[in-house]
């Protein structure tokens, strides 16, 4: 949250917040956070608590894109959503 002034925020080069909405139009979005990565010229991309941050096509399509995901690798991710694996 931006307005908590939280340390990860203050130390950032730049923040994109991604406009609220239902979940195909904001956080949950992976095409859109990737493609607003992209415009921004975006060295890495940290998604936050949450909807896109557990999910593994986000790290996934950023390593396509060559950015770096702040996070858990899409194998870390779908090993921990496999309660039979993890």
């Amino acid at each position: 949250d931006v307005s908590a002034n939280a340390e990860y925020v203050r130390m950032s080069d730049h923040m994109v917040p991604v406009q609220g909405g239902s979940n195909k139009n904001n956080y949950a979005n992976v095409r859109l956070i990737a493609e607003i990565a992209v415009e921004n010229v975006c060295d890495g991309v940290w998604a936050g608590w949450g909807h896109a941050s557990e999910n593994p096509q986000l790290p996934r399509r950023l390593r396509e894109l060559g950015i770096a995901f702040l996070g858990p690798g899409p194998e870390a991710m779908y090993a921990l959503g496999d309660k039979i694996a993890s």
